[in-house]
């Protein structure tokens, strides 16, 4: 008796296991949907193994769903990358299994229908277009109505990326209206259809067919977002009815990607793209062709599913927009992952040096060695010089010396208080951070060969490296952001010894940059760094002190900074030198000297060379400037310039208002005011100049500082 009542108390225990645990693990599946995706798949996975479970269809879709979590896409603008959640093949993989598996053993199931819709969601998202057509042919002898129906709508899609519109319109035909859950696709398809033939009329009143419609708002419209506000971008769309055409294509490893979204903005807008400013899709052979689009200043960008570009490298151009005023080409090109040698993941440097080292591209002139940086409040990516100062590198491998590029020209940020991070005084690479590496390959014409840092991937996997030893008190100081701490520690270590190198070094950094608005000190982070100099022979600190130095730091200590350039040995004097001496030049008023300094720095191409060729007159300089296929100028029209200084030429050098635009001009220069101030100015300035050759180029001033 008492072992019969034993057996049947572990009967009832195992029962209530397995009954109890799967409820647990669905529960906190739920509880970790959105927080943790990776958690709740697991937990819906451990739920879909036990022999007692129930809903497994549901659960299969919500499965598929966590690991999605959505179908938001790498957007990739001339200016701006803007990649989300990484989502490689094998993982959207595991999201489709989950679909068939309901297609396949569920048939009854309220999830049949949308899984059906994620299967062919995921292969656009992925630009799988065989097994897309392969799943869209099944549908079409489902013995379910809504199936044929969503059939039939991606059908429809297919043509119209392929630029067939008038076949998806017969595919169309068929479609029956009164299911709400998907009409709303019809609609947006056929406004899609009808804005690419740029009747945007009845591309309007589709779109708002489609919102009365209503949709699901965690719904996917073919492979993508919903672009819930398309008819109100559209209603505000200004650049459209145009005659220029832009047309190009987006490859992988030369292989062409299907349904690739194209976006257009106009330049500078922000690179807010959502999904809703479409203007093109790939076809099928990954060429994309616009509407439509009026002259002007336009950032054209792409959204690609994330599985695509997976340990792929985007072959970048060297340009943040360009200027539409004929029909234009433009490639977005992938390629594999070029091989970093070493450094392997999270190397330990021991000592002063690092070596990296690439496997070679072929048809590459030179290479390019970066470094991400993650320290304990900063982030940042740069270009980093090797020990011999060199930034294009021959050869595969190159030896970089920590020391230098603790001085060497960063990129930084600033807080709203002007406090800059610590990066911007310790330097790319200094102990306990850790340094990602990558590598770029170019040709002889700086067109982008190949790269080692692919758009997606997994950090852990990139090598990298971290440097030995610990951070000195002064560094720990200037790491936790404490530079009014950190000066006074560093100027008491001068009191006992007055040639420390360190505290010099850093004191020069910390003085340039001050610890908030209005506490930069130029004179004396010039004069810190000429000890430097003078003790090592040595101009890094110099070189970074410069770097920093405002126009009116310089014009504060005009026999000062004449000396810090002057003192800098020829070894030194590199594109960043030419850079600052062209600045102070500027800033000073010797704008002649200015021009020949800016034209030696190489890759600035500033629009200050302009705008002094126009102070002077010298408006044929200025033409041959602009017509020069390598002067770029980022946010004015080259076309629009020229026109503009054509007309001057013909002004009488005494006019008045040419008097009061080269007055102007000589302020702006010298920046004199701050931001806010010259823009005040150029109004004034441009309120009261009504020629209108001048306020040619007045325009093109405005669109250059971004005055709207």
């Amino acid at each position: 008796m008492k072992i019969r009542i034993k057996v049947k108390l572990i009967l009832l225990i195992v029962v209530l296991i397995l009954a109890v645990v799967p409820f647990v693990n669905l529960t906190l599946a739920e509880i970790f949907n959105k927080s943790k995706p990776e958690v709740a798949e697991k937990l819906y996975d451990y739920y879909l193994k036990y022999p007692v479970s129930f809903q497994k269809d549901e659960v299969l879709y919500k499965r598929a769903e966590t690991i999605i979590s959505g179908l938001s896409r790498y957007r990739i603008m001339m200016g701006m990358k803007m990649g989300e959640r990484n989502l490689d093949y094998s993982t959207i993989d595991k999201a489709i299994d989950s679909y068939k598996k309901i297609i396949q053993d569920y048939p009854k199931s309220k999830r049949y229908t949308l899984a059906y819709k994620g299967i062919l969601d995921l292969y656009i998202y992925n630009g799988d277009a065989n097994n897309l057509e392969n799943w869209i042919k099944w549908g079409k002898y489902s013995e379910k109505d809504e199936i044929r129906g969503i059939s039939m709508l991606y059908e429809g899609y297919v043509h119209f990326s392929n630029r067939e519109y008038t076949e998806a319109e017969d595919v169309l035909e068929s479609f029956v209206l009164g299911n709400k859950d998907i009409d709303y696709m019809y609609y947006f398809l056929k406004g899609h259809i009808e804005f690419a033939r740029e009747d945007f009329q009845k591309a309007d009143e589709y779109y708002g067919k489609a919102s009365e419609v209503g949709w699901r708002f965690d719904g996917t419209l073919f492979g993508n977002l919903v672009p819930s506000y398309r008819k109100l971008w559209l209603e505000e769309l200004d650049y459209k009815n145009g005659e220029n055409k832009i047309k190009g294509r987006v490859t992988v490893d030369g292989v062409g990607i299907p349904f690739v979204e194209v976006y257009l903005q106009k330049a500078r807008q922000g690179y807010s793209s959502r999904g809703i400013d479409f203007v093109a899709i790939t076809d099928k052979d990954g060429y994309y062709e616009t509407i439509g689009v009026k002259d002007g200043k336009y950032d054209l960008g792409i959204g690609v599913g994330t599985g695509i570009l997976f340990e792929k490298a985007y072959l970048e151009k060297n340009r943040f927009n360009f200027e539409v005023l004929d029909d234009v080409e433009y490639d977005f090109q992938f390629s594999s992952a070029m091989k970093i040698i070493k450094p392997k993941a999270e190397e330990l440097v021991d000592g002063n040096k690092f070596e990296v080292e690439w496997e070679e591209v072929q048809g590459a002139e030179f290479y390019r060695v970066k470094v991400v940086g993650v320290g304990n409040s900063s982030m940042f990516t740069t270009v980093i010089m090797d020990e011999k100062r060199q930034v294009d590198i021959r050869g595969n491998k190159a030896v970089f010396d920590i020391e230098v590029l603790k001085h060497s020209p960063s990129g930084y940020s600033i807080d709203e208080n002007g406090v800059v991070s610590p990066g911007a005084i310790m330097g790319y690479v200094y102990s306990e951070i850790t340094v990602y590496i990558m590598v770029d390959a170019y040709d002889e014409n700086e067109n982008m060969l190949s790269s080692s840092a692919p758009m997606t991937n997994y950090y852990d996997m990139m090598p990298s490296l971290k440097v030995g030893g610990k951070q000195t008190e002064g560094e720990r100081l200037i790491s936790k952001v404490q530079y009014k701490e950190a000066i006074s520690y560093y100027e008491n270590l001068l009191l006992d010894d007055e040639e420390n190198i360190e505290a010099l070094s850093y004191l020069a950094k910390l003085y340039i940059y001050g610890w908030g608005k209005g506490t930069s000190d130029a004179e004396k982070a010039m004069n810190y760094g000429i000890q430097v100099y003078e003790l090592t022979g040595k101009a890094d600190v110099l070189l970074r002190v410069l770097g920093a130095t405002t126009s009116s730091q310089y014009r504060e200590n005009i026999e000062l900074g004449k000396k810090v350039f002057d003192i800098i040995p020829k070894e030194y004097r590199d594109s960043y030198y030419y850079w600052y001496r062209g600045d102070y030049y500027r800033s000073i008023g010797e704008f002649e000297k200015a021009r020949e300094d800016l034209l030696l720095a190489d890759n600035v191409r500033d629009s200050d060379i302009i705008y002094i060729d126009l102070y002077h007159g010298e408006y044929e300089r200025s033409i041959e400037f602009l017509k020069d296929e390598n002067t770029k100028l980022y946010f004015m029209s080259k076309g629009k310039l020229m026109d503009g200084i054509e007309l001057l030429t013909d002004l009488d050098k005494n006019d008045r208002e040419l008097i009061l635009f080269k007055e102007f001009l000589d302020r702006y220069l010298k920046r004199e005011l701050d931001y806010e101030e010259r823009k005040d100015d150029f109004y004034r300035v441009y309120n009261n100049i009504k020629n209108p050759d001048i306020r040619i180029i007045l325009n093109e001033i405005k669109a250059d500082n971004y005055w709207d």
